[in-house]
Formats: structure tokens, sequence, C-alpha cells
């Protein structure tokens, strides 16, 4: 008889802690045994789950001798994730249990007194004889991202087209054929530099190209759009940038419903573009975008995950400053597969502040940054790796194996 599954699911108020939790228990549901995802706050003191979701919700869990896993278990002190643990233990009268299954988010910068170290020695009094520590992540010893099942990818590569038009029609909007999308989004509190890196970049790169090109900006902050339209409208209504376009329109969304227009910029180039400023997109409406955009930046966890899994591609990224490992993993890949020069165009997808000193780091292209054959190749032989990397079947070998 399996041992039962219990996920412990640490969270924060974004949507990614949520969003891998239940990744994790997708993929524990396969080895096909009985288990409960809790999920509890990161600021819970005791074992206070706000939810509970059983794998087989017709079925009692049984708590005798389970498996358990914590994911992220990084974002709670030691102390108090061996406090949490050891509350759960009680509350649920678990008598016997020797293995605890540690997964963290992908590579992130750690507080003192955090490593793995601190969290074995914290946890020790529990009895646990197997304490098994993970990272999601690219650097050489995390185990890659958790992708979209694929009948969701290819669910959504069917009707993205169809929800888009449904949703530019709800506005009286169309989008030209011969218009090219870009998706972006941003949650990081550098959003202004990481925007304007991303539409100047893809501008430079699209430059013999005479298609239209929509940019619609997803800002998780509702108080930063206002600062961040006026920064747009600021750089890119002055040399050099205005010459990367005949006329620059900027609308925002309000209430969701209700598509604002704030003016529009002339410039010197040879094609319209547009760019659209929302706090929010319901989650398919997200998805759909990103499935039929030339290119995307995305940030955090989450929307790296369904970018990969929908473009088969790395996007652009929006670093929050303690993803700066995160970066640094593919960075050294980058220079492995394709030397200075893929790692110079890596660097140029990334924007953010950099761990411990905040100062920002960036690489805008120009007009000379042609890709040659080589970078082509590498490029494309870094993406695939990347893509590669998916963390499903290694968690799951590594469950069955306590199981």
């Amino acid at each position: 008889m399996k041992k039962s599954i219990i996920i412990v699911n640490i969270v924060m108020a974004g949507g990614g802690d949520y969003a891998l939790g239940k990744k994790i228990k997708d993929i524990a549901r396969s080895t096909q045994a009985d288990g409960v995802l809790f999920t509890v706050s990161v600021k819970s003191k005791k074992f206070k789950s706000e939810s509970e979701e059983r794998f087989n919700p017709c079925k009692a869990v049984n708590y005798n001798h389970p498996v358990i896993i914590v994911s992220p278990y990084s974002i709670m002190p030691p102390r108090a994730l061996s406090s949490i643990l050891a509350d759960l233990f009680y509350q649920l009268d678990i008598v016997f249990c020797d293995t605890v299954i540690l997964i963290d988010e992908m590579d992130i910068t750690r507080d003192y007194g955090s490593s793995d170290r601190d969290y074995e020695v914290a946890l020790s009094n529990l009895g646990l004889k197997n304490i098994i520590f993970h990272s999601l992540g690219f650097s050489k010893k995390s185990l890659g991202y958790l992708p979209m099942p694929d009948q969701e990818v290819i669910k959504i590569q069917k009707s993205a087209k169809r929800d888009v038009i449904n949703l530019l029609d709800s506005y009286n909007l169309s989008l030209p054929e011969s218009c090219g999308l870009y998706i972006a989004y941003l949650s990081s509190e550098t959003v202004t530099m990481g925007s304007q890196i991303f539409i100047i970049n893809t501008l430079i790169e699209e430059m013999g190209s005479q298609n239209n090109s929509a940019y619609v900006l997803v800002c998780r902050d509702v108080n930063r759009i206002s600062g961040l339209l006026e920064n747009i409208k600021s750089i890119f209504s002055k040399p050099p940038y205005n010459d990367l376009f005949s006329e620059c329109h900027y609308s925002t969304v309000a209430d969701e419903i209700k598509i604002i227009s704030h003016g529009y910029v002339g410039g010197t180039g040879n094609k319209k573009i547009h760019i659209l400023i929302t706090t929010t997109l319901p989650s398919p409406i997200f998805k759909s975008l990103t499935s039929i955009s030339k290119t995307g930046m995305m940030s955090g966890d989450q929307s790296l995950s369904d970018y990969l899994s929908l473009k088969q591609r790395l996007p652009y990224y929006d670093k929050q400053i303690w993803k700066e490992p995160l970066i640094d993993g593919l960075k050294e890949r980058a220079s492995e597969l394709g030397g200075e020069e893929l790692l110079n165009k890596f660097q140029s997808m990334v924007a953010g502040r950099t761990a411990y000193v905040c100062t920002l780091a960036f690489k805008i292209l120009t007009p000379d940054d042609v890709p040659t054959p080589a970078l082509n190749k590498s490029l494309l032989a870094f993406n695939r790796e990347v893509y590669a990397r998916k963390a499903d079947r290694k968690i799951r070998e590594i469950l069955i194996k306590y199981l």
C-alpha cells in the first residue's frame, strides 16, 4: 500500500505560489497515491490551512506514515517552518513520518540564516530520517521548470486567436493581420526600465519589417501605471528612439472594460505602434495573448514557465532582485553554448536590479546588433535546451522513490 502524500503549499500575496502548489499536486496525483494539498500563509505561526484539496475528494486521507512535500519552502524561515510542521503532526495526529521533501521556487537569493543546512538543523528535532532538498530553476543543480500540461497547451493554441478576436470585439477594436503583437507581464519595481528595454529592443530586432506593432503591458502594481505611462511617453517623444516608428499611440484600460486614449506622438520611422497598459487580464486571455504574440516579457516563475510551455523559447525577463541566481544559471549556460555573442544576446533580454548592490542592469540593442548565422544557431540550441528542462518527471521520480 502506497503512503499518502501531504503537500504544504506556503504562499505569499502573488498567484505564483498557489500555482506551484497545484502543479505539485498534479504530479503527486499521477503517482496514484492518495493525498491532500494544504495552503498555508507565509505569515502563519502555527499550522492553519487557508484551503484543503484532497487528491480524491471521496476518499479519506491516511495520515499514518505520510510523505510530506513543502513548496516553496525558503520563503518561510527555518524555525518557523519547523514549528508549522510540528503543529501539523500534532493536529493531524501523525505518529510517524520519516520523509519531508522540500522543493523551492526557481533559483533565488536566500536571506542570511536560511541555507539548506539551516533548514536541516531546524527540522532535525522532528524525527525525520529523510530531509530532501530540491530547487526549481536553471542552475546546474536545479530541476528545471514546471510546464503547463500538454492538453492545456493544445487547448490554448487552438482557441487563442478566436479568444483574442472576441476580446477585441468587446472593445470595438481589431488587430490587423499585418500587426505584430507583443505581451509583457511586469511585476518588479523597475517596470519602467523593463518595459522600455522590451519595446526598444524588439523594435530594433524588427527594423527590417514594415508591419505595425501592438504592445500590451500588464503592470501588476496599479499605482505604477501613471508613472509608467509618462516615462514611456517621455523616452519615445525625442531622439534616438522616435526614429523607431512613424506614430506611437498610448492607451490604458480602466475597470477592465474601458480603453482610455492618451494621444500619440509622431516619429521619423516607418511603422505605427500602439502601447496599451493595464493592471490585470483574466488568466485565459493572458495565455491566449501569449500564445499568438510574436515576443513576450515575463516576470517571476509562473509567467516564465507558461511562456516556455506555449512558445518553446525564453521570453524577455523583468527580473526581481532576488532572482539573480536564476539569471546567473542561464547566463552560464548561454556562455557555454554560444560564447560572448549568445551571452550578450541573452543579457539584452533581461532587465532589473542586481542583487546586493541594487544597480540597474540592462542592455539596449543598437541597429548594428544584427544577429549572425552562428548566433541564430546557438540561440536556437539554447532555447531548445531550456524548454526541454522540465521538472515534472524528475519530481515524480523523487516521490516514487519514497512512497
